[in-house]
């Protein structure tokens, strides 16, 4: 389950400004990277699958009741968890967008008015944004 995630996490990270770069930091705000992307994802698809998965009800301390099902894993879960994996990175992938974005307009309004700046903006990735406008204080 957890590779699942860590897949479906990777897949995250391809699909934002992420893509497959090693965690960093920029502008002031930390990038997870396809590795955080990959452990988040991990993480999120381990937690749903403990909560929603097969073995949700197994006794992890005590004595198993009888009649309790055979430990099992099914396409379903598999594929389940790899899903989680991409929904848990994008949330934060999307936090560390936000943050970028926010940085970009408070560095923008402190310039002056700058068409071409405006049109760089516009067509950015979050990161590139924040960087640009930086660049013009």
């Amino acid at each position: 389950m957890a590779a699942a995630g860590a897949l479906g996490g990777v897949v995250n990270a391809l699909l934002s400004d992420s893509a497959l770069v090693l965690p960093r930091e920029r502008a002031g705000i930390l990038q997870p990277g396809f590795l955080g992307n990959a452990l988040l994802g991990s993480f999120a698809a381990v937690v749903t699958w403990g909560l929603y998965g097969p073995l949700k009800e197994a006794v992890l301390l005590g004595s198993r009741p009888l009649g309790e099902p055979p430990v099992n894993m099914t396409v379903t879960a598999l594929v389940g968890a790899a899903l989680t994996g991409v929904g848990g990175a994008r949330v934060v992938t999307a936090e560390v967008d936000k943050r970028y974005l926010r940085s970009a307009g408070a560095n923008a309004a402190l310039t002056p008015a700058d068409p071409r700046l405006a049109t760089a903006l516009r067509t950015a990735s979050p990161c590139d944004a924040a960087r640009a406008a930086s660049a013009r204080l």
